[in-house]
Parts: C-alpha cells; structure tokens; sequence
C-alpha cells in the first residue's frame, strides 16, 4: 500500500469551498497552513461564475455525499452554499465560516437583474436572504464557527450573525486578506481539531452506550 497515500487518509480532511469568482491562487495560502501533521485539505472547485447558486449547492452536495470531508472551511457566498448542501446531503461535522453573509450583502443591492450572468449566485443570494421570513435550515449535528473581518467592507459584521452559530472571532482583516493570515489559518484549524476529536468521542460513547 502506497504509504504516502495511507498517512492522507489517516489525517482529518478539511474541504475548502470558494466564494463568487475568486480564483484558486488566493486558497494556497490558506489551504497550505490548513495541511499538517495531522489534516489535509483541499479546494472545492466549481464554475463560481455564471452558475446559479441552486446548481453550485446541488454540485458541493453530491461532492460531500461522494467524498464526505471530516470538516469544513467555506469563505463567503460559499458559505451559504455550503449551510444549503450540507443539509441536502446530511452530512454532519465541524464547519468553519470566514466572511459569511447570512443576510443581503449592500453591494448585490446595486445590481439589476437583466446582468444576471455572471452574477447570478449573487443576485440568487439576494433573493433568498431578503425573502420574508427567510431562515437557514437548522444543521444539528454541525458544530460552527464564523470568522469576521473587522474590516471586511464586501460583507459586514451584520452580515455574519446567525442564531445557530456557537463560537465567532472577529480579526482585523478584509474579506481575502483573512486567506493569507496564518493567525486566522491557525484558529480554524485548532478549533476544527477540538470538535472533530469531540465528535468522536461522542461518537465512541453512544457506541458503547448501544453495545
């Protein structure tokens, strides 16, 4: 068995989901200090641009249904894309929000709707945040954390609260400069440790408490 392949597998994967048309180079960073002795990440690629948001939530869905990560980490619209397909697929884990906007972002306010392609994930957020009534559904089994740009200008810190969310860090941030900060790198990465090894002891228990 090919040992490189067998040290992966044994390390908690971490799947990175990208936001609207924000291309790969800018996750290396992040990505790279996600990967170490004892995770492994990697990027969910998707046609960002042009795509309604209904097909990118059914495109992450199937992905985590056909190679379910042991984490999260999802940066801004992905964010939202991410809450949608993990309750399409029932997937359940720790689940890591940087820059997330769960209710309209200012700027898609600006954007008429005859300039749908290449925004339709944006104008397709707007319609479902600004919706009366409007609620994510509820993710039980998924422990969350959202990281907020004190200075994040694309979405505020209005924009990242959410009534499920168990832990939130502010930083000093902008909306990508959080991808290139080894500090924010660092909590995701420590806190997504924590809950994963928490999970499982949860899991060992309720096995036990059946045998």
């Amino acid at each position: 068995m090919d040992v490189r392949r067998s040290e992966t597998l044994s390390k908690i994967s971490l799947r990175v989901v990208h936001g609207f048309a924000v291309a790969s180079f800018f996750f290396r960073p992040l990505i790279s200090r996600l990967s170490s002795d004892s995770s492994h990440a990697t990027l969910f690629r998707y046609p960002s641009v042009g795509l309604s948001l209904e097909d990118i939530v059914a495109k992450l869905s199937l992905n985590l249904r056909e190679q379910p990560p042991d984490a999260i980490v999802a940066h801004s619209l992905g964010c939202v894309a991410t809450w949608l397909a993990v309750h399409e697929a029932k997937w359940n884990g720790p689940i890591v929000m940087l820059a997330p906007p769960f209710s309209t972002i200012p700027s898609t306010r600006l954007l008429p709707r005859f300039l749908r392609w290449p925004f339709a994930p944006l104008l397709d957020h707007r319609a479902l945040t600004a919706a009366s009534g409007f609620q994510l559904p509820k993710l039980t089994a998924c422990p969350m954390m959202t990281v907020a740009g004190r200075f994040d200008f694309s979405v505020p810190l209005s924009c990242t609260r959410h009534g499920n969310l168990e832990e939130s860090l502010v930083t000093f941030d902008t909306h990508n400069s959080m991808l290139f900060s080894s500090s924010v790198a660092t909590a995701c990465l420590d806190w997504v440790v924590r809950n994963h090894t928490a999970s499982d002891l949860r899991m060992d228990n309720e096995s036990m408490g059946r045998g």
